[in-house]
């Protein structure tokens, strides 16, 4: 995002709004500093400048500035996906779509949030240390994959190095066999990432509606908390063949 200084009255009314602190003062104007800016758009979507000096510059589409826009700005279409968000359609809803089968299990990583954000320089840290564990593949749809230069090594392309953006995931897929060792390495690279961190454990329910006692079994031995999350929506089924 840029804002015009020659617009710009210096009131500060949208430095408050910026998740990431790159809204300042400078010459008694407001500017936003573009190393800092994710491009989320959270200032010009608010309204708040009285005098609409807030506007989105050409270059927040150029690659690979646009990476910013597609994992910060929540109203814009990935290019990649052609979805809106961080990641692939909903994994809360594995019991339809069966992306993790009998005998897999689902991972999704999140990194960051709005106002602490992320390097792409941590998502780097995780591929490299799955693809060490033999880990070469994440979901063909999340966005990450197209960012991946060697799936051997879990290496990213080098001129992303320098972007920094709210949040991503790194989802994947893994037989149940291999989920305490690949929640072993998980646990192993957190202390060297530079932001928050979520995990994700996607598994098909059993009858009754119970969790599988091995996955949970494998999730605790790790040290790691658990709990449930599922999308219900009632009344909304629909009879299939």
């Amino acid at each position: 995002m840029i804002i015009y200084k020659d617009t710009c009255i210096g009131c500060g009314t949208c430095q408050p709004f910026c998740p990431a602190g790159a809204i300042v003062f400078d010459d008694h104007r407001s500017t936003v500093d573009q190393d800092k800016c994710f491009e989320c758009g959270t200032c010009l979507r608010v309204g708040i400048c009285p005098v609409d000096a807030i506007q989105e510059p050409a270059n927040v589409y150029e690659y690979p500035r646009a990476l910013r826009k597609y994992f910060s700005d929540p109203t814009s279409t990935h290019a990649v996906t052609g979805i809106q968000g961080r990641g692939t359609e909903e994994s809360k809803t594995n019991d339809v779509t069966l992306r993790s089968g009998p005998g897999e299990v689902g991972i999704a990583i999140e990194i960051g949030r709005p106002t602490l954000g992320m390097s792409l320089e941590d998502i780097q840290k995780i591929t490299r240390a799955l693809a060490r564990n033999g880990v070469h593949e994440i979901e063909p749809n999340n966005p990450i994959n197209s960012m991946i230069l060697d799936p051997q090594t879990g290496d990213l392309k080098p001129e992303l190095m320098n972007e920094r953006v709210l949040s991503a995931i790194i989802e994947m897929k893994i037989t149940r066999e291999r989920l305490v060792d690949i929640l072993r390495v998980i646990k192993e690279v957190i202390p060297e990432l530079d932001s928050v961190f979520t995990l994700d454990v996607v598994t098909l329910l059993e009858p009754g509606l119970t969790i599988p006692a091995e996955v949970l079994a494998g999730i605790e031995s790790q040290g790691f908390s658990w709990r449930p999350n599922a999308k219900i929506n009632m009344g909304l089924g629909r009879i299939t063949e």
